[in-house]
């Protein structure tokens, strides 16, 4: 099996290297980059926030969000020592985001309304892909690409994340129109797929999935903003390659 994968992975990345390099000159292709899927304009506060974990800097983390949405005696001793939740972060970088309209956030993340909107300023909606390093995965952070909800808005004039929810299910953003269709973001649906059918032993076997291995072999195709044939091309490809893990990695 396991040298299956491996002709499987050459074979793939052959194929997509030899395709791409002879249309190449002709498509919009770009080598991956943290900032290759930022789609919108990234808020403040959300760099901040990703600032803030980065340093851990934890009094600044809790006084990004609202004053009725804060952490109290956050983090206490037992997180600090055993270095759980977001304390678990080694680092962390956006790699993706896209502003959510006001008229599709309730089909999204319902729970966005329980905002007091009459309290709140500005308010603003976003899907974000966090590509996290962890010391310690869990279900909440683990290595890779990790997607949430976010809603900031302004209260005194001063910006503050209102709230913020896991992506669980991927089904309304795709109905939508806000997926990034990106191999990170078909990861992260592997990883729920699995999460929902009970599957326990991911590919590494260990606890969690880690980033898939066709990422690392083949960075450059799927890590790309394409057009036209190109951007069908590599959309089906990823749809094949999340269909053959699926079905054997079980």
């Amino acid at each position: 099996m396991i040298q299956f994968k491996k002709l499987y992975v050459m074979a793939l990345a052959t194929f997509l290297f030899t395709f791409v390099g002879i249309i190449g000159t002709n498509s919009e292709i770009h080598a991956s980059n943290s900032d290759q899927f930022v789609k919108s304009p990234v808020p403040e506060v959300i760099k901040k926030y990703v600032n803030s974990i980065n340093n851990k800097d934890w009094d600044s983390y809790v006084n990004l969000y609202s004053p009725d949405n804060r952490l109290t005696d956050f983090p206490g001793e037992e997180q600090q020592k055993n270095r759980t939740g977001i304390l678990s972060v080694d680092s962390i970088e956006i790699a993706e985001i896209k502003e959510i309209s006001k008229k599709d956030i309730n089909e999204i993340q319902p729970y966005f309304n329980d905002i007091d909107r009459e309290l709140y300023q500005d308010i603003k909606y976003f899907y974000i892909g966090l590509d996290y390093n962890v010391q310690n995965e869990n279900e909440f952070f683990y290595n890779g690409a990790r997607y949430q909800t976010f809603a900031v808005g302004k209260l005194n004039g001063m910006e503050y994340i209102l709230g913020n929810e896991f992506v669980y299910n991927f089904d309304k953003l795709e109905t939508l129109g806000y997926t990034f269709d990106s191999a990170a973001e078909y990861e992260a649906i592997i990883r729920e797929e699995r999460r929902l059918g009970g599957n326990v032993n991911p590919m590494n076997n260990g606890g969690i999935q880690p980033r898939s291995a066709i990422n690392s072999k083949i960075a450059l195709p799927f890590y790309i903003t394409a057009t036209g044939p190109l951007k069908v091309l590599v959309s089906t490809i990823k749809k094949m390659h999340i269909t053959y893990l699926l079905v054997h990695t079980k």
